[in-house]
């Protein structure tokens, strides 16, 4: 056996040993969605250094459960029939395990068939992978019916308030203030939990953004114009909330192929870097054909994008939309963006129903801005059959201004709410 691998996985569970005493942990709102009394796989998936890893420790903290983490140069070059002698070195260090936790697996060809030979030996696997694409096409069906996916992102509001010792129940004055200085900051520097804990937001999400174009992509895919990928991010960065068209990116960067593009913000996508929604449309070819482009956290956006302005409302929407995202697991339903006579942020649609369209607006007082929200709402709502409308501002203006028929709250108190459909 390769006494290389030996000596990583030793070396793997010292560094395991320092990690961070528990109590400085907060429980991450997906790990509702972990069960430990399951022969199924559970999956983690989500952008690097949202916490993925500490998840999956924390869950697994009472048991007696063996790691390896596959983000090690050691196990860089591993091939799949070295999987078997990599599994015994586990046991020479580990002794017997209940759990086994394979971190960023993705790195490995085939892994899938060593994982499913486990599962049916009867251990109990956790994995994490920072590729949505982890779990699709050909890999899926190897492992239909044996797994749960989880997803998860940096710090929700709630999540990032508890990290800083505010009490999110706690309504006062003070507390109210506290709250909003948080969600000033939030609003700008994101949700990961590195910069939560102190990291400079520069220089930490510029070396993120960096190890991921390199690692996930430019490692993973045959990318033949780096230079170009990386202008074509740092476009869709910079245009966040905004739709968008493979056309006109074509054209603006003077790429032969349309299906290029596709394929370039594609990658964008499975590594977490962006999200795209659909529009919603009861044509089909329509649903494919448009989306709007957002980041997977709203801290790129000071360093990814040029003339970014901290006052800019598509943040608000960035934001609304991961939330959004968030709960849509749990609350099976499906999230899109309508746009015919008016344009409505998101459509919530469960069973094939519109039950909810959203409206982000950072200042209602403006009656303009106001009137314009309402409307097409109002508008949208009778095309869609829907009567939950629902804005959603910092700044919110007098009631008397508002038809009973809309909802108007503040971003804080949405984001603190249990989500109700």
């Amino acid at each position: 056996m390769d006494e290389l691998f030996v000596q990583a996985i030793v070396d793997q569970r010292e560094e395991l040993a320092k990690y961070i005493p528990d109590s400085q942990w907060v429980k991450r709102d997906a790990e509702h969605l972990v069960n430990l009394h399951t022969p199924l796989a559970q999956v983690i998936t989500g952008v690097r250094r949202s916490g993925k890893s500490t998840v999956a420790h924390r869950v697994l903290k009472n048991q007696k459960y063996a790691y390896i983490n596959f983000d090690d140069e050691r196990l860089a070059a591993l091939s799949a029939d070295k999987l078997n002698d990599l599994l015994e070195a586990v046991y020479r260090v580990y002794g017997t395990f209940d759990y086994l936790f394979l971190d960023e697996i993705q790195n490995i060809e085939h892994w899938h068939l060593f994982v499913n030979r486990l599962l049916r030996s009867g251990l109990s696997i956790f994995i994490t992978g920072s590729n949505s694409k982890l779990l699709s096409g050909e890999l899926a069906s190897h492992l239909t019916g044996r797994y749960t996916d989880i997803e998860l992102f940096p710090f929700s509001f709630s999540e990032y308030l508890i990290y800083s010792r505010i009490d999110i129940k706690n309504k006062t004055t003070k507390n109210r203030g506290l709250m909003t200085k948080a969600f000033d900051t939030y609003l700008i520097q994101g949700g990961f939990p590195e910069i939560a804990k102190g990291e400079n937001p520069q220089s930490y999400l510029v070396n993120l953004f960096n190890s991921i174009v390199t690692r996930d992509i430019f490692y993973r895919y045959v990318v033949q114009h780096t230079k170009v990928f990386r202008d074509i991010a740092l476009y869709l960065a910079a245009n966040f909330g905004h739709e968008i068209s493979y056309n006109r990116i074509k054209n603006l960067f003077e790429i032969g192929s349309e299906n290029t593009v596709k394929n370039y913000v594609s990658y964008l996508e499975e590594a977490y870097l962006i999200l795209t929604l659909q529009k919603f449309s009861f044509k089909k070819q329509e649903n494919l054909r448009f989306r709007k482009v957002y980041l997977v956290d709203t801290g790129f956006a000071s360093v990814l994008a040029p003339h970014f302005s901290p006052n800019n409302g598509f943040l608000l929407e960035n934001i609304v939309y991961l939330a959004l995202m968030r709960q849509r697991k749990r609350y099976n339903f499906e999230l899109y963006y309508y746009k015919q006579h008016y344009e409505v942020d998101f459509v919530v649609v469960k069973l094939g129903t519109v039950v909810e369209l959203i409206q982000v607006s950072n200042d209602l007082n403006n009656p303009k801005t106001l009137n314009r929200e309402i409307r097409a709402l109002q508008e949208s709502g009778k095309e869609l059959h829907c009567d939950k409308l629902t804005v959603i501002t910092q700044v919110t203006p007098p009631n008397e201004k508002i038809p009973t028929s809309i909802r108007i709250i503040n971003i804080i108190d949405w984001l603190l709410e249990d989500y109700q459909l």
